[in-house]
């Protein structure tokens, strides 16, 4: 394994390993979930394995079945992580919030994403940092927010949703590419379901894909919670019940401020085409 890193990788932080990333081994089977933060990254993690297996409750940690794949793993050397993965049977699945600059065997392996009204991101987000536990936040150096207002401003300054959006449009016409959004999945999950498994040439029997729409549901997703929840050293980062929400569209709207929502879409439109606009429908 080498040390001397693309500067593509990006730089290390605590939810980022570049060389992770680096060392990472494609194959043609492999699934990457490229979703941005809290656009229905999870959900797309148990979509996934969910009509891989054929329905399976049994899973005790959704990542154990679908890692994330640039997560830093103190507890685990490098060789030991690839370890993992190269363990892993086909066909693997990962999610990773890389750009598509960033995401490896990006011309090798399956390529699904889902692109989510960036208000209803924002304001996810705004709960998955105060859901996490007080301890999970100073271990890793995150601040709690202070309130909604400079949360948003500091969430518009990152611009994270923004830079993950323009890198993977471009490229949405490429065959190992299925871009999807999240409210058509929120309002027609089994049709979702069956584009998903056209594109990756799956077959499921009804029974099969009825079990696969059950567990993938958010009532079930909400009371099994403690499978989706990160932990570390054996501990969760989050409070109970609080890493599974509500998957509900159109939160953003209602709750930021006319300033923010205008601010918001704003900033889209300066930097997305206007197709992009269209698809999303902002």
């Amino acid at each position: 394994m080498t040390n001397l890193l693309d500067p593509k990788w990006g730089q290390p932080d605590p939810t980022h390993s570049p060389l992770t990333l680096s060392n990472f081994l494609p194959r043609e089977s492999d699934i990457l979930i490229t979703t941005g933060a809290k656009a229905g990254t999870t959900w797309m993690q148990q979509i996934l394995h969910q009509l891989r297996s054929g329905g399976d409750d049994q899973f005790l940690a959704i990542d154990d079945v679908a890692p994330w794949l640039e997560l830093p793993r103190p507890e685990l050397t490098q060789g030991e992580i690839q370890s993992r993965y190269e363990a892993m049977k086909n066909p693997r699945i990962f999610k990773t919030h890389c750009t598509y600059e960033q995401t490896p065997g990006i011309d090798t392996v399956h390529i699904i994403l889902t692109f989510r009204d960036p208000r209803d991101c924002c304001i996810s987000f705004f709960h998955h940092l105060n859901d996490m536990t007080d301890e999970a936040r100073e271990t890793h150096n995150i601040p709690k927010p202070e309130n909604l207002d400079n949360y948003v401003e500091k969430w518009l300054e990152i611009g994270s949703w923004y830079r993950n959006v323009a890198s993977w449009w471009p490229h949405r016409e490429k065959s190992n590419i299925l871009l999807l959004r999240y409210e058509d999945l929120v309002n027609d999950l089994p049709s979702g379901m069956d584009t998903i498994l056209r594109f990756l040439n799956w077959e499921l029997s009804v029974e099969q894909k009825e079990k696969a729409i059950e567990y993938s549901s958010f009532p079930w997703m909400k009371e099994n919670a403690d499978r989706f929840i990160m932990q570390r050293d054996g501990k969760p980062l989050f409070k109970p019940g609080g890493f599974i929400r509500r998957g509900k569209t159109g939160d953003g709207k209602l709750r930021l401020s006319p300033e923010h929502n205008k601010a918001i879409v704003e900033k889209a439109h300066e930097i997305l085409e206007e197709v992009c606009l269209e698809f999303i429908k902002i």
